[in-house]
């Protein structure tokens, strides 16, 4: 899911994440965060954090779904993304 300021210069995605062998992670979802275009910070969080910022986004800060689907993206076992230090 893509989400976006209402001016435009953030936006955040919520990509679902998959293993090398195409299974996906259920309970993990990749949230990026961008700036004007520029990529700020990407992290790992769970489906409840998910559920919870998407409904803040939305409801607090008024930010508006410009995506629904996003493609899985791959996660590697040793990928920093796991201990939240990107």
């Amino acid at each position: 899911m893509e989400i976006t300021s209402k001016d435009g210069n953030m936006v955040v995605d919520f990509y679902p994440v998959k293993t090398w062998d195409n299974k996906l992670i259920s309970n993990r979802m990749l949230k990026v965060l961008s700036f004007r275009g520029d990529m700020q910070k990407k992290m790992l969080i769970t489906r409840d954090e998910f559920y919870y910022q998407v409904k803040e986004y939305i409801k607090d800060y008024k930010y508006n779904v410009t995506s629904e689907y996003m493609p899985p993206q791959y996660i590697s076992n040793r990928s920093p993304l796991l201990t939240n230090e990107v």
